[in-house]
């Protein structure tokens, strides 16, 4: 199996924001899935794949740390400064508070950080301005859109200026226009983030049209926990990506390993 962690490391090599080795996880003594082994590089996107149920958002978890890995270990090496995080995390839903207005749900993430308030209220207007909401900031959140208000969700992530920005499977409850075209937004906003992307998706296109790397989940059966099928590196032009003779080869090789897992898992 090809991994970043595979190559010999080279002494002009960036320092991986993120490295997970031997990682396995799992409840209530039955391990769901194993030997997970990945490093992602600064400003990096890898998006992570595989059939429903096979552990992709606890994946997500444990590489965030809020769920403890029952074997191997996670690690986000590079230090933060006091006034960011080495991390921080979009979900499926904004999960907004409608009590507060746009920036001050954008600055919810800063409080606690060596911020004074009104470092707050200016750092919150950056990634607003990211995400072409900086208009909106004194909106109410029920005043949005479903896709305004999850753009409202990954500047609050951006805000911290993260090493890593986790994403789990953030535009799955859009409509596709609107997915689509926050989608398109993703691949512009890369351009001018630091952040190292790691987002799961079920949706093997936008995985595809998005990221540098796919890593592949499945292989699980009645007798032996899922795992890593592959890593698969998206060797494609960004810019009009769907548009590229390799774009729907990339997205069939994905889909007959996940078509393989499926095969594999039934009885």
């Amino acid at each position: 199996m090809a991994t970043l962690s595979d190559t010999p490391p080279q002494d002009d090599a960036p320092t991986a924001v993120l490295r997970a080795k031997g990682v396995s996880l799992g409840f209530s003594g039955t391990t769901i899935l194993q030997g997970v082994d990945l490093d992602v590089q600064p400003r990096e996107f890898v998006a992570v794949v595989g059939a429903s149920g096979v552990g992709k958002s606890t994946l997500l978890r444990a590489l965030a740390g809020l769920i403890s890995p029952r074997k191997g270990k996670v690690e986000i090496p590079a230090g933060n400064s006091p006034d960011t995080r080495a991390w921080s995390m979009v979900f499926q839903a904004p999960r907004l508070f409608p009590w507060r207005r746009v920036r001050a749900n954008v600055e919810l993430g800063l409080e606690g950080l060596s911020l004074s308030k009104a470092q707050r209220r200016e750092r919150a207007l950056e990634p607003l301005a990211l995400v072409g909401l900086d208009e909106y900031a004194e909106r109410w959140p029920h005043t949005l859109s479903g896709g305004q208000q999850q753009r409202v969700g990954i500047a609050r992530a951006l805000a911290v200026r993260p090493r890593v920005l986790f994403m789990d499977e953030p535009f799955s409850a859009l409509d596709a226009i609107t997915r689509r075209r926050l989608q398109n937004e993703l691949v512009d906003l890369r351009r001018r983030s630091d952040a190292a992307i790691v987002f799961v998706t079920h949706d093997i296109e936008e995985a595809v049209l998005l990221a540098d790397r796919v890593l592949v989940l499945g292989g699980g059966t009645d007798d032996a926990p899922a795992g890593m099928r592959d890593v698969i590196e998206v060797a494609l032009p960004q810019e009009e990506r769907r548009e590229q003779a390799g774009f729907t080869e990339c997205v069939q090789r994905i889909e007959g390993l996940i078509g393989t897992s499926a095969a594999d898992d039934a009885p």
